[in-house]
C-alpha cells in the first residue's frame, strides 16, 4: 500500500513522511497489497491521509533542517506530532510496543507491528 501512496501519478503529494503517519493513522502495515483492502480500509486510509496533510500544512509541515523552511525562513513544526516516521524503538502512541523501521524502495518504513498487521492470505480452498 506504501508503494500506490507514493506513486505520484495515482496520489499527487504524499511523500515518505506522510505516508507512513497516514499508514499508523488508518492502522494499515506499508506492505500490504493494494488489492487486499476493503472498500471501508481505503475509505478510511483516504480520510487518514487528508487528516494527516491538513495538519502538517497547518503546522507549517516537516522540517528536519534549514532547506526545508517557508517563505519567511521558519521552520515547520509537523515533526513534533509524528506517531511514526523517524521513531524507530520509541513506543507507539496507541498500544506502547517499539515503532519498527524497515528498508523500502531505498528508503525507510516506519510503523507499529502490533497496530499495523499484515493482513492474512485468504485461505485457499480445495
Amino acid at each position: 500500500m506504501k508503494r500506490v501512496l507514493l506513486d505520484q501519478p495515482v496520489v499527487s503529494g504524499i511523500g515518505n513522511i506522510y505516508a507512513d503517519e497516514s499508514l499508523w493513522a488508518a492502522r494499515i502495515h506499508p506492505s500490504t497489497p493494494a488489492q487486499a483492502l476493503s472498500t471501508r480500509a481505503v475509505h478510511r486510509l483516504m480520510a487518514e491521509v487528508r487528516g494527516v496533510l491538513q495538519k502538517a500544512l497547518s503546522e507549517g509541515g516537516t522540517s528536519f533542517d534549514a532547506q526545508y523552511v517557508n517563505v519567511n525562513g521558519e521552520a515547520g513544526y509537523f515533526a513534533h506530532s509524528l506517531n511514526a516516521y523517524g521513531r524507530t524503538g520509541l513506543p507507539c502512541a496507541r498500544c506502547g510496543r517499539p515503532i519498527v523501521r524497515t528498508s523500502f524502495m531505498n528508503r525507510s518504513s516506519h510503523f507499529c507491528a502490533r497496530c499495523q498487521r499484515m493482513p492474512r492470505p485468504p485461505a485457499l480452498s480445495g
